[in-house]
C-alpha cells in the first residue's frame, strides 16, 4: 500500500494505491473516486459492544458506518477526502494506540482495531463531539482536520481547547475542565479544555467546527416566519 496526499494543507485529498488483495477502510462518504477493479463493502465499525453503539447513535449522533475498499484482478487506487476543508496527515502505527476525535478519522489499514471512548460531560456543556475513537495496532492511519494540523510534542503539561483536538497518543493522560474562571468559561469564548499530562504527541487543528457553527448563527439572517 502506498499513500500520496495532495492539495495540502487547505483542501487535502489522499490517493491510496492498493496492490491486488490489499484493502483500506474509511469513514462513510469519504470516497472521491476509485479504479473499476476496486470493490467496496459497507459495514458498521466495531464499537465495543451494544451499549457503546447505543451511546453513539443516541447521544453522539455518530453512525460509525465504514467502507472497506479492496483491490481485485490487479492493483488499483482509491481517492479519499474529508467533508470539511482542511489537512490530512498519515500516522504510521507500530503496535501503538492513539485516540482520534470521531470527526478526525478518515481511513486506516483494516488491521487497525477501532473502539470508542465515551466522554459524557464534555458534550453537554460545549456541544462538541462526545467521542474519541480508540485505534490500536500497526499500519497506516489517516487523520483529517478542519484547517491545518500541527503536532505538539508534550513533555509535562499542555492545555488544548477541546474543539481543536484531532488526536493524541495513549501515553498521555488528560482531564476535561473549564477554561479559567466562570467568567472566562461563559464569556471568554474558550469553553472547555483538555489538560494533557505526560509525554507524547497531540495533533491539533487550526480551526474548530463549533466556532464555525457559532459564526453562521451570528451572521446568517434570521429565518422568516
Amino acid at each position: 500500500m502506498k499513500i500520496n496526499i495532495s492539495f495540502k494543507p487547505s483542501y487535502a485529498m489522499a490517493t491510496v494505491f492498493l496492490n491486488e488483495g490489499e484493502s483500506i477502510k474509511s469513514e462513510s462518504g469519504a470516497m472521491v473516486g476509485k479504479s473499476d477493479n476496486i470493490s467496496i463493502q459497507t459495514h458498521k465499525a466495531q464499537s465495543g459492544g451494544l451499549l457503546k453503539s447505543l451511546k453513539s447513535a443516541v447521544l453522539g449522533g455518530e453512525s460509525f458506518w465504514m467502507n472497506t475498499f479492496t483491490a481485485h484482478r490487479g492493483a488499483g487506487e482509491v481517492k479519499l477526502a474529508p467533508t470539511l476543508p482542511g489537512d490530512i496527515v498519515q500516522v504510521e502505527l507500530s503496535n501503538q494506540t492513539v485516540f482520534v476525535q470521531s470527526t478526525g478519522f478518515l481511513a486506516s489499514d483494516p488491521a487497525i482495531e477501532m473502539d470508542t471512548k465515551f466522554q459524557g460531560l464534555k458534550g453537554f456543556f460545549s456541544g462538541e463531539s462526545l467521542f474519541f475513537l480508540r485505534l490500536s495496532g500497526s499500519g497506516p492511519l489517516l487523520i483529517s482536520s478542519y484547517g491545518g494540523i500541527d503536532v505538539m510534542e508534550v513533555n509535562g503539561t499542555f492545555i488544548v481547547d477541546t474543539g481543536h483536538i484531532v488526536a493524541f497518543e495513549d501515553s498521555l493522560t488528560y482531564e476535561i475542565t473549564k477554561f479559567g474562571g466562570w467568567k472566562s468559561f461563559f464569556f471568554g469564548g474558550e469553553g472547555l479544555v483538555a489538560r494533557f499530562k505526560g509525554r507524547g504527541r497531540v495533533w491539533v487543528q487550526s480551526r474548530n467546527v463549533p466556532g464555525l457553527g457559532a459564526w453562521f448563527r451570528e451572521n446568517l439572517p434570521p429565518r422568516k416566519k
